[in-house]
Formats: C-alpha cells, sequence, structure tokens
C-alpha cells in the first residue's frame, strides 16, 4: 500500500501512528516532495502514479509481485488549489485512490476530539484543534488518540454522508480520509 500526502508533517505522522495502532506492517508511507509548484493535488497524484508505475516494473523486472503495491491512495486538501479538478480527473484514469478533505487535513484531526458539522475554513479548524491540542503545530504528540478513529469517521459521515468513496469532493465541510483508514486497518494484522 502506497499512501502519498499534500501535507509533510500532520498527514505522515498520522499516518504512521493509525499504522502502529493497527500495527499494520505492510503500509509504506511516503510524502510528497515537489519541486517548484510545491503541494497541489495534481502532483500528488502525479508522484502517486509515477511512483506505483516505478514499483510494476521493478515487480516485473525481478519476477517477484510483493514489490508492486497492491493500492495506492493520495491525501489531499481542497483549500485554493486550482488543480484539484485535475487531479480528480487524474486519479480515475491512473485507476489510484484520491481523498479530499474541505477545507483541510486538519478537519479529520479534530473529528477525533469534537463534530464539526458547519461550513469553515483552515484558520478555524487550526483554532478549535488548539482547544484540544494546546501545543499543535502541525505535529500530533505522542499521545494522541489514534483509537478514536471510528468516532471520527461517523462525525464525517455525518458532515457529508455522500463524501463515502475516493476520487470525489464533498461539501464544506468535509472529509473521506476514514477510507485510507479503514485500509490500514483491514491490513493491519491482529494483536
Amino acid at each position: 500500500m502506497l499512501i502519498v500526502c499534500e501535507g509533510r508533517v500532520t498527514e505522515i505522522e498520522y499516518f504512521q501512528g493509525i499504522r502502529d495502532h493497527f500495527r499494520s506492517l505492510s503500509v509504506e508511507i511516503h510524502d510528497c516532495r515537489v519541486i517548484g509548484l510545491g503541494r497541489d493535488p495534481a502532483s500528488v497524484v502525479g508522484h502517486a502514479i509515477q511512483e506505483r508505475d516505478k514499483k510494476k516494473r521493478e515487480a516485473r523486472t525481478q519476477h517477484d509481485s510483493n514489490i508492486a503495491y497492491d493500492e495506492v491512495w493520495c491525501v489531499v486538501n481542497v483549500d485554493d488549489h486550482m488543480t484539484l479538478g485535475q487531479a480528480l480527473v487524474d486519479a480515475r484514469r491512473g485507476k489510484v485512490n484520491l481523498v479530499v478533505s474541505f477545507p483541510c487535513f486538519e478537519l479529520w484531526v479534530l473529528y477525533h476530539f469534537q463534530d464539526y458539522p458547519v461550513s469553515t475554513n483552515r484558520i478555524e479548524i487550526r483554532r478549535k484543534l488548539k482547544r484540544h491540542l494546546p501545543e499543535y503545530d502541525k505535529h500530533l504528540g505522542l499521545d494522541f488518540p489514534f483509537e478514536r478513529y471510528a468516532t471520527a469517521q461517523q462525525r464525517a459521515e455525518k458532515a457529508d454522508p455522500d463524501h463515502c468513496e475516493p476520487n470525489r469532493r464533498g461539501s464544506n465541510p468535509s472529509t473521506n480520509v476514514w477510507l485510507v483508514v479503514e485500509t490500514i486497518r483491514q491490513a493491519g494484522r491482529p494483536v
């Protein structure tokens, strides 16, 4: 499984933490390092497709199907990105899974602590998040409550019940990050 994230800190820490929570060792998490334009959604999807194709070639060359990724996920925000529409098209054509948080990934993090069903922006989400994580500065901290993922999923589904599949943009607020979390949970080994 490959997860390519728009963000380099919060998303990476979250997916590493939830992977460890589920003890799923078959998950490899990459951040997206894009030269030039930076972290736009189309670049995240393009990077994921390149990585997937590279591993497919490597698997064929080495006659080892275990090298290839069985699933590829991309994680992006709506923010003010101009390439989200292109990213959605590229993800569908490239057969990768794109999850979108509106306005930002921190909404998913906030859902671990509280409900938030009203239209918002990234500044408000971060302000609300600081009530629960006073030291929050992109880092989640060692005591982040990963075990509350199911409650976070319920809150996300309540906020936008239609945002329940990859490669679509939901309403404000919405997140379907729980799709990645559920895939990691299913890949995890029983304790």
